[in-house]
């Protein structure tokens, strides 16, 4: 095989697998290289008939019968049959790599290919919807080697129909947490258990503060000038448009002045704080699967709480009923949402703003405009209330850095990496 490899793909003769071979051939050196040469050149390698007779029949790889290769079902597979399968197949084959450090196998079972078989089959559904294939049509095989330093199982994936599937990063870590997840699941209970404990506390705290200032933002009040401009704006806008008024549907320039509404929004004290508590908690769950965790989002930008875009429209039509028409004084809101009056109409907290519209400019009754930017903050209160249930849900990584240390320390002991202190190694493409 590693004849063949170096034949096949000459530019892995300069890999640190492959000179690691030469200077010492071993099966176990000879492994690392057949792994990094076909890892490296997927593409290529997943077509090749004997790929599959390799994986199923290469020294070490644990047999039951004339092969080893293996699926979900206790029927007989034919491995020439499977073969020339994989081989002519027209759409995407991937071969996931599955492997765990001697120790972790020998402790926890999985260095028999009759475990890791009820893994895989026990896990299949949701490794298809992992890479977007319909479980009618997802097939899968997979091989075991019981390899000194780490056992692994190479496995064959695809879509019957040769159409479906596509795997993104978030498909193949959504894979690895599972199977890892299911994996270490009986020894990563009591740690579960320490950080569900701490996950309540921090839930009981962040709540009652999230609650009393949620409770002041559906009774409280909101002056703010910069909404009301905005706010009669989109009125004047949306009461010449036609079609349907929701933030999907809106042209870019609307959809601007839309975000700077919320955004405007979020800078209240009251929603600033309830929406940094809200990321501190959502970003506990996050740390119990990932250590990168994604950049902070502006409000307007934060996909679970685009519903108050609609109700920010909803609130700019019911303000559209209170237009009256006005002598044609000009001033300009631009598409960026920054205001140029050449002939200044808003003053203070009247609620009137004026641009010019066919010719003329429009008014907005000042305590109709103060209502509707109140509502909003009564809106926007309903919606964080909404989010409590979610944020509630899941585990949380503790936020005691001892505890985290002794939690991290275990956890690489059983098989993490100390850079993303992950369970399982999954090489996928």
């Amino acid at each position: 095989m590693v004849a063949q490899l170096v034949r096949d793909f000459p530019l892995s003769r300069g890999t640190f697998e492959y000179e690691d071979y030469r200077a010492s051939p071993t099966r176990g050196n000879a492994s690392e290289f057949i792994r990094r040469a076909l890892e490296d050149n997927y593409d290529r390698a997943a077509k090749k008939e004997n790929y599959v007779q390799y994986i199923a029949s290469r020294p070490r790889a644990q047999r039951a019968g004339a092969h080893a290769l293996f699926t979900g079902s206790d029927e007989t597979l034919t491995l020439s049959q499977v073969a020339e399968e994989v081989a002519n197949h027209p759409g995407n084959v991937w071969l996931p790599i599955l492997s765990l450090r001697r120790e972790d196998a020998a402790r926890l079972g999985y260095d028999d290919a009759r475990r890791w078989k009820d893994l895989l089959t026990s896990r299949a559904m949701e490794m298809a919807q992992a890479m977007k294939i319909p479980w009618e049509q997802f097939r899968w095989y997979a091989a075991f080697h019981d390899e000194g330093h780490h056992p692994h199982v190479h496995m064959v994936c695809y879509s019957a129909d040769g159409k479906s599937g596509y795997l993104t990063k978030d498909g193949i870590a959504q894979i690895k947490s599972d199977l890892a997840g299911e994996i270490f699941r009986n020894e990563l209970t009591e740690l579960y258990q320490q950080q569900t404990q701490r996950r309540d506390d921090l839930t009981r705290r962040a709540g009652q503060v999230m609650g009393e200032l949620i409770r002041q933002m559906e009774t409280g009040t909101l002056e703010s000038p910069r909404i009301e401009q905005l706010l009669t704006h989109l009125a004047g806008k949306l009461e010449d448009l036609s079609g349907k008024k929701q933030y999907g549907y809106l042209k870019p320039s609307l959809k601007a002045v839309v975000d700077e509404i919320v955004d405007e929004l979020a800078r209240d004290p009251r929603v600033a704080q309830v929406y940094g508590l809200w990321y501190e908690l959502r970003e506990e769950v996050m740390r119990t699967y990932r250590n990168d965790l994604p950049e902070h989002l502006p409000l307007s930008r934060q996909k679970e709480f685009k519903q108050i875009k609609n109700l920010v429209i909803r609130e700019a039509e019911r303000l559209g009923g209170s237009i009256q028409p006005l002598p044609p004084e000009q001033g300009e809101l631009t598409t960026a949402g920054k205001v140029h009056q050449r002939t200044a109409v808003s003053t203070g907290h009247s609620g009137r703003y004026t641009e010019p519209a066919g010719g003329g400019a429009r008014r907005f009754d000042g305590p109709a405009v103060a209502a509707c930017v109140t509502r909003l903050l009564h809106h926007m209160a309903r919606v964080f209330r909404e989010q409590e249930p979610r944020l509630a849900a899941g585990p949380i990584r503790c936020t005691d850095k001892k505890l985290r240390k002794k939690i991290q320390a275990k956890k690489i002991a059983m098989g993490h990496k100390p850079d993303d202190h992950e369970d399982l190694e999954i090489s996928m493409r």
